[in-house]
Parts: C-alpha cells; sequence; structure tokens
C-alpha cells in the first residue's frame, strides 16, 4: 500500500487492559469515557483536501467505545493504522468483518510476552492474528526486546513461527539500570536485529533547529481532540471538534529528543542524512554499513564532532582502542562541555571490561560551523 505523506497521530485513550511492566502509561483497565466523533475527524480531515494516514494508538484503541464504527467512517476516504495488543477478540472479529483490508495500512501488533502468558491469552492471540492474517490485513507481530527478554526471545520467534507468526524484534526505548536504549544493545543487537535492519529507525534523534513541516503533514491528537503540531512538540494548532489552524512551510524543530516520525517530515543536509543512516545502523550493530555512513557524513562535513564519537564507538567495537581514542579526542576538543564525548574519551583510555561507548544522536546541535 501506498501510504500517504500526511499523518494524524490520535492518542485515543491512555487506558489500557494490559499492565506491561516496562510501559510508560500508568496502568487503568476502567472504562473509556473519553469519547470523539469519528465525523467531525474525518470532515477536519476532508477539509484539507488531502489522504491521511490516522494512526490509532494509546493505551489500547480496540477498548475505545465503537472502535470499529470509528474505522469504518475514517476508511471511507482516508487510510488507518492501528496500535493494538489484539487482545479484545470480540472487537478483533468485529473489524475483520466489516473493515476492508485495502484501507488499513497495516495492524502493529505489541506481543508483550509476559503479560500474554499472565493473562492466559497466548492462544486468543494466535487465533486473532491468525484470522486478520486469512482476511488480507497486513500485521506487524512487534516483541519488545526488553533487556530482561533477551535471553527468551528466539525462543519465543520460533514458538510463534510454528504457528505462522513472523515476531519482529522492537528494541526498547528507555532507560534499564542507568543504561539508555536502544543505544546500550551495543554489539548485543546483532543477535536480535540481524534480519531487522529498518527497526534502527526507533532512535529518538536531536533534530532541533531543523525545518520540519510537522504541523501541516504530521499532528498529534488527543483524547479531547486537542491537535498538536507533534508527538514531541506540544504548541496547539486548535481542536478538531472545533477550528484548527496548520502551520505553513517548515519551521524549525523545537524538541531535542524526537519521539516521532520525524525522519518523514524534517530537512536533513547530505550530511546530516548519512549521520542518521549511520546511526540507525550503528544500533542494530550493522557495524559496516554504519561505518560507511558516518564516513559520507564526514566527507560532507569534515570535523563534525558527532561524527567523530560515532567513529570512535565504531573503532571501540572492532577492538581498535587507539583509534577510539583519537576520535573521543577530536569530538571532545570540538565540544569540550559534551558530556558524552568525556564519558567515552574516559572510557576508552581506561579500558574498562564492560565500556561500552555511547552513540552521539545529536544530527543537528554538533554541527561544526562551516
Amino acid at each position: 500500500m501506498n501510504v500517504p505523506g500526511n499523518i494524524l497521530i490520535w492518542n485515543m485513550t491512555r487506558k489500557c487492559n494490559f499492565r506491561c511492566e516496562y510501559c510508560y502509561f500508568p496502568h487503568d483497565n476502567s472504562a473509556v469515557t473519553e469519547t470523539l466523533e469519528a465525523t467531525r475527524i474525518k470532515a477536519f480531515l476532508d477539509s484539507t483536501g488531502e489522504t491521511w494516514k490516522v494512526g490509532l494508538t494509546g493505551g489500547e484503541p480496540f477498548i475505545y467505545p465503537g472502535i470499529v464504527d470509528i474505522c469504518a467512517t475514517l476508511t471511507e476516504s482516508h487510510v488507518i493504522g492501528i496500535d493494538t495488543n489484539l487482545s479484545a477478540s470480540s472487537k478483533i472479529r468485529e473489524f475483520a468483518e466489516r473493515i476492508d483490508p485495502a484501507r488499513v495500512h497495516n495492524l502493529y501488533v505489541a506481543l508483550h510476552i509476559e503479560e500474554r502468558e499472565r493473562v492466559k491469552g497466548v492462544d486468543a492471540f494466535i487465533a486473532n492474528a491468525r484470522l486478520l492474517m486469512d482476511k488480507g490485513f497486513e500485521i506487524i507481530v512487534n516483541y519488545v526486546v526488553h533487556p530482561t527478554l533477551e535471553a527468551r526471545f528466539h525462543d519465543d520467534v520460533a514458538f510463534f513461527a510454528g504457528h505462522g507468526i513472523t515476531i519482529t524484534p522492537r528494541p526498547f526505548r528507555g532507560e534499564f539500570e542507568g543504561r539508555r536504549y536502544p543505544e546500550a544493545y551495543g554489539d548485543r543487537a546483532r543477535a536480535i536485529f540481524a534480519d531487522h535492519p529498518e527497526q534502527g529507525r526507533k532512535v529518538a534523534f536531536n533534530f532541533k533547529g531543523l525545518p520540519c513541516s510537522a504541523g501541516r503533514t504530521l499532528l498529534r491528537m488527543e483524547p479531547d481532540g486537542t491537535i498538536f503540531r507533534c508527538p514531541g512538540d506540544k504548541t496547539v494548532l486548535g481542536n478538531v471538534m472545533q477550528e484548527v489552524r496548520l502551520y505553513e512551510g517548515h519551521p524549525p524543530c523545537t524538541k531535542s529528543r524526537c519521539p516521532c516520525r520525524g525522519l518523514d517530515h524534517v530537512r536533513l543536509t547530505d550530511a546530516q542524512a548519512a549521520l542518521v543512516e549511520g546511526v540507525q545502523f550503528a544500533v542494530v550493530a550493522e557495524n559496516g554499513a554504519s561505518l560507511s555512513a558516518f564516513e559520507r557524513a564526514m566527507a560532507a562535513s569534515p570535523g563534525h564532532p558527532c561524527g567523530e564519537n560515532n567513529l570512535g564507538v565504531l573503532a571501540w567495537r572492532r577492538g581498535d582502542a587507539d583509534e577510539a581514542v583519537r576520535r573521543f579526542e577530536r569530538a571532545l576538543a570540538t565540544r569540550p562541555d559534551n558530556e558524552l564525548y568525556a564519558a567515552n574519551l574516559d572510557g576508552a583510555r581506561t579500558g574498562a571490561p564492560d565500556f561500552d561507548p555511547g552513540i552521539c544522536l545529536d544530527v543537528n546541535g554538533d554541527a561544526v560551523p562551516r
């Protein structure tokens, strides 16, 4: 399916019937009472003259009252995608019968294996996934590879493969035992993401100051209908139940960590694009492709400290401590107040056995003036 370039991320509710340990929302399985009229949302989207992809997310969208009616209304003229745990079996069956698979980009299905086992829902999950697949829907079953789940990940992949269900590893994003993920997977990422290098796109980059069309081609809608510029920038553009004024052009990004699909909307120089590509490969331990991308970034912007740092990370991974120290020294000399560069240099000089240098994500903030 050709996905529309315009995306509305509708955060339908923060309520969920699962209580995953690593979830950043507090568990709340009470009834959803704050609802919006799908016809008003459709009217707003229609008024732009564009086809939109509406990403239905939460919380759990399938506990939202009238969810299948909402999907039917939106897909009359737009495309939807749904983030779901696929546990509301009766709603899943209704959805499969009533909604045209051609109007659904995909269902991004979270496995959450420990929670699934806790509620004794593995068999129901398999049945729901197979039903949707047999009806022609594209489902992507993601497995959040929390550091505590790494040891069992491959066994779970094999189990679900036996039922015709492919598992896609999803990087854990957050902190665990004082380290930030997904960057902290290091070389362990190769065993997890070898067949899924695209998961490097889950990194939250620093695009602050770069031109971005968010607010016009990318929007976030809250449960009460408030429209934000994007998931990171909470600038209010209006309310879908009243009036929304979209941005024009490409105003600069205001956030130091982009938690959304910024890569589809931000404008990058050749050097910045290569730096992004290098980080994406580095996070999933595709070190050869990462090296090539970082070298292109440095050719386009010689002396870029973020590029120097990241080349130092790759040098450390291949066992070249001297080269790593040189790269970290160059990065720190350009930005003496950068804590990441200082920590990497200190770790490389000390040579601690468990040292794992950090990747720089500052696509713009550390650029060398030309």
